[in-house]
């Protein structure tokens, strides 16, 4: 069941969680504001397959991914801005704001469990578990092109990973 913003408050009584999911601006930005020099961005797995493009990201710090991240981009999007296939290590969001022209969508929220596809993805690709995880998603549009968001906030997110700016790199298993 997705849930708009106005309905976060409801349902998820963790105030810092809360605020993180309904982060307005870049959710990159923030995650870099918060972490310092600990930032960490991993390109999981990109591929065509299906008539789309998917992405998959973790965001947070080397040894706590707070946020798993999948975009999906349709083939008639690419078509139009081919560039969208070649972000590289950075953000979808910084890549966006960097082109200008775009609006993004409103949120919606759900607390999916670990059954869910995407919710089972983050676990795999960050340690595992099976605790249900909030996920936003939105679809941004780039001159009429159209390109979805989900966003999986992980338990570590604004908690974990911070005091290792300086430690040992985790390793983050790459899927298929």
């Amino acid at each position: 069941m997705w849930l708009p913003a106005s309905a976060l408050g409801c349902y998820e009584g963790d105030a810092v969680l809360r605020s993180w999911l309904a982060t307005p601006g870049l959710l990159t930005e923030r995650v870099r504001e918060a972490t310092g020099a600990a930032f960490h961005l991993e390109v999981l797995a990109e591929d065509a397959r299906h008539g789309e493009h998917r992405r998959a990201i973790v965001l947070g710090t080397r040894t706590a991914p707070w946020i798993y991240a999948e975009t999906t981009i349709p083939d008639a999007t690419l078509a139009q801005h081919a560039w969208l296939a070649r972000m590289g290590e950075v953000s979808l969001g910084e890549t966006l704001a960097a082109h200008g022209g775009v609006t993004r969508s409103g949120f919606a929220f759900a607390r999916l469990t670990a059954d869910e596809p995407l919710v089972a993805r983050a676990l795999a690709h960050c340690g595992g578990g099976t605790a249900a995880l909030w996920v936003r998603r939105s679809e941004f549009s780039l001159q009429g092109a159209l390109l979805t968001v989900q966003e999986a906030f992980l338990p570590s997110i604004g908690r974990a990973g911070l005091a290792d700016a300086a430690g040992p790199a985790r390793s983050v298993r790459r899927g298929p």
